[in-house]
């Protein structure tokens, strides 16, 4: 199937909504995405695969440091490059950047295998920083420059 990225915009910010909510226990709601519309600092990145939403990916881009907000992949699309797209596109799109960051859940092996797929290693844990189920956080950081 052909696979489209696209950045989030008005006509398309509920499909990134619906992909959090239906994938993250956490997610943003509708009304935050949309307020990311008005944030220069926002780049939300939404997959089509077959024309069908697949999967976005949200960041901020912050004094030359990206930080991944949200990430997620319908189930029936995973383990097809979907993420790792996202992630290329996100380069593409802010090629200045030199570091990038995140936090995964621990128990979260399958992320935790694609980000050092990707070149993340592990920095630190934030303590308890997930509810429901509470979990700690593993950070993850990427120096973008050896990714050029």
């Amino acid at each position: 199937m052909k696979l489209t990225i696209v950045t989030m915009n008005e006509d398309n910010c509920k499909t990134a909504a619906k992909i959090a909510a239906d994938n993250l226990k956490e997610a943003w709601s509708e009304d935050t995405y949309r307020s990311q519309l008005a944030n220069p600092n926002d780049h939300t990145f939404i997959a089509y695969c077959g024309g069908e939403p697949a999967g976005f990916l949200s960041v901020w881009y912050v004094l030359d440091e990206i930080e991944i907000n949200n990430i997620a992949v319908y189930p029936k699309f995973r383990r097809q490059g979907i993420a790792e797209s996202l992630f290329a596109a996100m380069r593409e799109a802010l090629p200045h950047a030199e570091r990038t960051v995140l936090e995964v859940r621990s128990s979260n092996k399958a992320a935790i295998a694609l980000y050092q797929k990707l070149g993340f290693a592990p920095v630190g844990v934030r303590k308890n920083f997930y509810k429901d189920p509470v979990e700690d956080a593993v950070i993850f950081v990427l120096d973008n420059e050896q990714k050029k």
